[in-house]
């Protein structure tokens, strides 16, 4: 059992997360639309703006509530997030739903939950996401009795720190990252939500982050003692919040523990976190020394990007792997540069695999009838067979029924993801691919599968 901890509700957080959570909302006075009992939410099954069918809540914090609705002109699934009930007569409630509807628009990324629209409705701000079926990472990590396997923790942290960068690559900082703000989706494909708390930059400016902004458990030192920096290194408290997300999804626990957020706060200041590996002995030592400098109380230690922190952890993975995985990979595609890069990647992450290459679904499907393979990494969009036909006949026919499925696309979107989800497909990875991205992700899954 993992020691208890802190409270997951931020100090000041924005909102739930745009994921498949359910929580029960508390009895508050009801602004417009909402239920003439008190309840915390529109009625469900009814429309709302005329155009959304409101069907259950899934998530709730302390600034919005967050539904799953149907969007009946597109005819798709998204979540509905409305300014929490006891905020809606708040002067700048609008104003703050607005700044977060702008910002999560500066970004897109496959590993950012998307937003579609903003609108107000009868005096209630809301806007409208990408729904991503699933649930968040801190519920998949709670229901395991042992940590993820290595393989597994870098698949979901090397997408989180790509979704993270593409934040601030916008010039934009989270503010509040945490297990229970990233969505674990169909074929592990992990997206980072809920930016509430999330802050543009303006770089000609010296000024302090807000302190007591975020969550206790995750808040970086000069966050909690609102230090004032130089702008350029504001983004360095997403770094440390990223360190804490790190050390947790490896030992299922946090660095520091109390019940205290007060309490918590200070041990983030005046205390050096433990080695994970002394947490869980099967943590190798070379991610000890990733989450040390990620987890540095001075901000100028710390990487100086999520970019950095990344590389580290894909660097610690391979100072830590010294076994040769036996391997037979298949790979179908009819861009030849893309599987030339594929295959020197997959020599990398799994040496001395043997890689079986062709270049339509049809030749796929039979050399998959004759051989085994442990693992096939598909292109979505190709001759003879596409991905998705080639998906459904694999898992269709016994012998490849359980082989580990992998889809490269560079056209397909969200609907396509779930499509593939739905036939068996294990994975995602989107061109032009980032090379670490597909070693993280073949690595995972094949480590998934032996297990």
């Amino acid at each position: 059992m993992a020691p208890t901890r802190s409270s997951d509700k931020g100090v000041s957080s924005g909102g739930a997360a745009a994921s498949s959570e359910a929580s029960t909302a508390p009895a508050v006075a009801a602004p417009p639309r909402l239920r003439s009992d008190g309840r915390a939410h529109p009625l469900l099954g009814s429309e709302f703006a005329g155009t959304y069918r409101l069907d259950r809540v899934i998530g709730e914090g302390a600034m919005g509530i967050v539904y799953l609705a149907h969007d009946l002109g597109l005819e798709r699934d998204v979540a509905l997030k409305l300014v929490h009930p006891q905020y809606v007569t708040t002067p700048d409630a609008s104003k703050r739903f607005l700044y977060e509807a702008r910002t999560m628009a500066r970004v897109r990324h496959e590993n950012v939950v998307e937003i579609y629209a903003f609108g107000e409705e009868q005096g209630v701000p809301y806007f409208v996401m990408e729904y991503v079926p699933g649930r968040h990472v801190e519920a998949w990590l709670r229901e395991r009795s042992e940590p993820p396997s290595i393989d597994e923790a870098l698949g979901i942290l090397e997408q989180v720190c790509r979704g993270v960068s593409a934040i601030h690559a916008a010039g934009t900082i989270h503010r509040d990252l945490k297990w229970t703000n990233v969505l674990l989706g169909p074929a592990f494909r992990v997206a980072v939500a809920d930016l509430g708390l999330a802050r543009v930059l303006d770089r000609r400016r010296h000024e302090p982050l807000e302190s007591f902004s975020g969550t206790p458990a995750y808040m970086a030192p000069e966050v909690v003692l609102g230090t004032p920096l130089p702008v350029a290194l504001h983004p360095r408290a997403d770094v440390y919040s990223l360190g804490v997300m790190t050390f947790e999804l490896l030992t299922k626990r946090l660095p520091f523990v109390s019940n205290d957020g007060e309490a918590m706060m200070r041990l983030h200041v005046e205390v050096a976190a433990p080695l994970a590996s002394e947490i869980q002995p099967d943590v190798p030592a070379a991610f000890d020394r990733v989450i040390h400098k990620a987890l540095s109380k001075r901000v100028e230690d710390r990487y100086a990007s999520v970019q950095a922190f990344r590389s580290a952890l894909l660097s610690a993975r391979d100072d830590a792997s010294h076994r040769k995985v036996r391997a037979r990979i298949l790979i179908a595609d009819d861009d030849p540069d893309f599987s030339a890069l594929a295959r020197q990647t997959i020599d990398y992450a799994v040496p001395g695999a043997e890689v079986v290459m062709v270049s339509d679904g049809e030749q796929a499907l039979a050399v998959c009838d004759r051989e085994r393979f442990d693992l096939a990494l598909l292109d979505l969009d190709m001759p003879g067979m596409n991905g998705i036909e080639l998906t459904a006949a694999l898992r269709a026919a016994a012998r490849t029924a359980e082989m580990p499925i992998l889809v490269a696309t560079a056209t397909g979107g969200a609907p396509d993801w779930r499509l593939l989800a739905s036939l068996g497909a294990d994975g995602f990875v989107v061109k032009p691919i980032d090379p670490m991205a597909l070693v993280a992700l073949v690595r995972r899954t094949l480590e998934t599968s032996r297990r």
